[in-house]
């Protein structure tokens, strides 16, 4: 009201709405984000990964790769990008996010060795790219650092649901996950195509 000019400010209120279930008020706020400031890092990562949650797999793309060109450090939208373009069958566009994902995480490890997020998500892409051993290398390292880290575990558990196919594994990661987080990461994980493997088996059905 004092300044609705203020693009980042609809997108809190955005967040608001569909925690509350409200997805064409969601969608207005993130409409009205987009017009005020539609070359915004904040607003385009924020409308990604909300239409995202609404199962608009194909329409966050967009929105996730502007976030990526805006800012050359963002890893994080790229790896929502490999996801994207992973369920869509676009295996070129999964191979040149997993790389500029592991290009920028390393990055970011190599300054904070300790960012469990950083190292999570390299473990994640260099399994897309087919490289099982130092997958396999960073996950233990990412949970030998940074354990408490729920967002890197769910990320490690989507590795190994749908690049590794360890399933059980991929559940164990997820038990605190789903203790503690808050309602609209539950959306999250009923939309994400890498928890697809995981959706028929009783214990992650327990679980979310």
């Amino acid at each position: 009201q004092i300044d609705p000019n203020i693009a980042e400010a609809y997108c809190v209120k955005a967040r608001y709405l569909m925690s509350e279930g409200d997805i064409d008020g969601t969608n207005k706020a993130l409409e009205t984000a987009l017009r005020l400031e539609p070359e915004s890092w904040e607003v385009n990562k924020e409308c990604g990964h909300m239409i995202f949650r609404q199962g608009r797999i194909k329409d966050a793309i967009p929105h996730f790769e502007k976030a990526c060109a805006l800012m050359d450090g963002d890893f994080h939208d790229g790896a929502m990008l490999v996801t994207c373009y992973h369920s869509l069958g676009d295996e070129t566009n999964v191979r040149r996010c997993a790389q500029m994902v592991v290009a920028r995480a390393e990055k970011v490890v190599a300054q904070d060795p300790a960012n469990g997020f950083a190292l999570g998500l390299t473990a994640a892409s260099l399994a897309v790219l087919g490289e099982v051993e130092r997958t396999n290398e960073w996950i233990n390292r990412a949970l030998l650092i940074d354990s408490e880290n729920m967002a890197m575990r769910y990320n490690l558990a989507c590795t190994l649901a749908t690049y590794l196919g360890d399933l059980d594994g991929a559940i164990d990661l997820l038990v605190p996950y789903f203790d503690s987080v808050e309602p609209t990461l539950f959306q999250h994980a009923e939309v994400d195509p890498d928890m697809a493997p995981l959706r028929d088996m009783p214990r992650y059905r327990a679980l979310a």
